[in-house]
Formats: structure tokens, C-alpha cells, sequence
């Protein structure tokens, strides 16, 4: 699978026979790549192994180094992100509004081509895990798949995923699958606008950490994109900065909040 590190302690390729029914895929940030983003999750990863694979996807424009990627990880690169390079944004810009939502054509076809990947294994894609930069391609997944199902159209079945893990939050707008850009442009204007402002409803758990110095973005990303409320977006503030959440009870309850969402879901399936 290109682009793709499978994720589990022993690092083997899941087969159709050793795999989990459902899998996860995972997001890294800006300046980061799939085998860092592998080591980054890992202690999240240990609570979730036993119920989900996790696929940690790896961008395809290359990149400096990102936020607390050196000197750690020195020597792990080559590094990757989300945007094209010639994509540069400003704080200001970014409060301003004035940044595209446009997911490229090279990330939409690296997720497709995964997902189908791991659908040949035997397993399918449930949910989503995303950090920083990741987190708006997740948010922009969410809404395509929202958008294909109240579009109520068949093709793009990939865009099929159920609930979301966003983990320090990065700026809005979300990055939106061309095919889903594609789909919309036979929508009347008034339709297709009201749609697009419509907030995700999909079960998503953000975490944000009280010491990132990037929390206003994810806040930006939460309030701009996010429906609040029961079944829909939660906000869990962790003791960190820009990582994952590296207490015990911190990764049980994201552990309890994916299980319990996932098994909500599957009961109304």
C-alpha cells in the first residue's frame, strides 16, 4: 500500500485472516510523516489495537520539519504535508477567513486508494484519527461523506466513515474531496451554498490541549465546522501541549468514548 504504515507493536502487513473487522486511518500533522505519526500515536494506539486496525497515512508534498518533529525525530525523514507547498498562510489570513478549502487531487486519491486497500484485506474504514494539519483533512472527509449521503448518490463509496478522533485541532476551513466538489456542481446555487454551510453532525471527540499554543485554531476548526451537542462534537481538554495525550486516564477515556460511539453506531445500523 503506498503511503500507508500499518500500525500495531509487532509492525507485520494485516491480512484478510489476522485483521480486525474495522480499521482507523490516521492523519499526521504538517512537517511530519506516516512513521512518525506511527510513534507519535502509539500509547493512544495500545488502548485502541484490540478493537480497531489503524492505518497512519502519509502526505504526498514534501515539507521543512514541523512543531516538535526535531530534533526527536531527526534522521525520520524525508517529511510530508497535506497542502501544497505554495499554499502559505498567515495568522492573520488564517482569522481572516481567506485560506482554500480545496483538498488536493493527490491527497483525495492517496485516501481513496487506501481505503480500497484495506477494504481487499477484508476489513473496512470506520473512523478517522487526526492530528493538526490532519485534522482538517478529517474534518473535510466527514463533510464529503455527510454531503454524498444527504446527496443520497452511490458513487464515491469510499467516503464512507462513521465517527472521528481530532486531536489539536488546526484552522478552518476544512479540505474538501474534489469528487465531492465534482458531485456538488449539479446542485442548484442556493442548494448547493445552503449545504456547504450545513455544520458536521458525524460523532467526533476533539481533543485540545491546554498548553498547545495553537489551541485558538482548533477552536477555529471546532466552532467553525462542528454541530455541538449529544451523538455529535465533543471537546475533551487534555494536561498537554502540541502531542497526544500522554496520561493513562486521558487515553482511557478517549478509549471508552470510541468504543461507546462505535457501538452506538453499529446499533443502529
Amino acid at each position: 500500500m503506498a503511503n500507508a504504515t500499518y500500525l500495531d507493536p509487532t509492525c507485520p502487513s494485516p491480512g484478510p485472516a489476522s485483521s480486525p473487522q474495522s480499521t482507523l486511518l490516521a492523519f499526521h500533522g504538517s512537517g511530519s510523516n506516516g512513521t512518525v505519526h506511527t510513534v507519535q500515536l502509539a500509547r493512544l494506539a495500545r488502548h485502541l489495537k484490540p478493537y480497531f486496525n489503524i492505518v497512519s497515512c502519509e502526505a504526498p508534498f514534501p515539507s521543512a520539519a514541523g512543531p516538535g518533529v526535531l530534533p526527536f525525530f531527526d534522521g525520520c525523514g524525508p517529511f510530508k504535508r497535506w497542502i501544497p507547498p505554495h499554499e502559505k498562510h498567515t495568522s492573520e489570513r488564517i482569522k481572516n477567513g481567506g485560506v482554500s478549502g480545496d483538498m488536493s487531487p493527490e491527497v483525495e486519491s492517496l485516501i481513496k486508494s487506501t481505503v480500497q486497500d484495506v477494504r481487499q484485506s477484508g476489513s473496512r474504514v470506520v473512523g478517522l484519527i487526526g492530528f493538526s494539519q490532519g485534522t482538517r483533512v478529517v474534518a473535510g472527509l466527514l463533510k464529503g461523506a455527510e454531503i454524498r449521503q444527504k446527496l443520497g448518490r452511490q458513487e464515491e463509496d469510499w467516503l464512507d466513515f462513521r465517527f472521528a478522533l481530532s486531536v489539536c485541532g488546526s484552522y478552518p476551513p476544512p479540505l474538501i474531496p474534489p469528487s465531492i466538489t465534482k458531485l456538488l456542481s449539479s446542485v442548484e446555487e442556493g442548494e448547493r451554498k445552503k449545504i456547504m454551510e450545513e455544520k458536521v453532525r458525524m460523532p467526533t471527540l476533539h481533543l485540545q490541549g491546554k498548553q498547545d499554543e495553537w489551541e485558538w485554531a482548533g477552536k477555529m476548526l471546532i466552532e467553525g465546522v462542528y454541530e455541538m451537542g449529544e451523538g455529535m462534537t465533543k471537546v475533551m481538554e487534555c494536561e498537554m501541549a502540541h502531542f497526544y495525550p500522554v496520561l493513562q486516564e486521558e487515553n482511557e477515556g478517549i478509549r471508552d468514548w470510541v468504543l461507546d460511539t462505535w457501538r452506538t453506531l453499529e446499533e443502529k445500523r
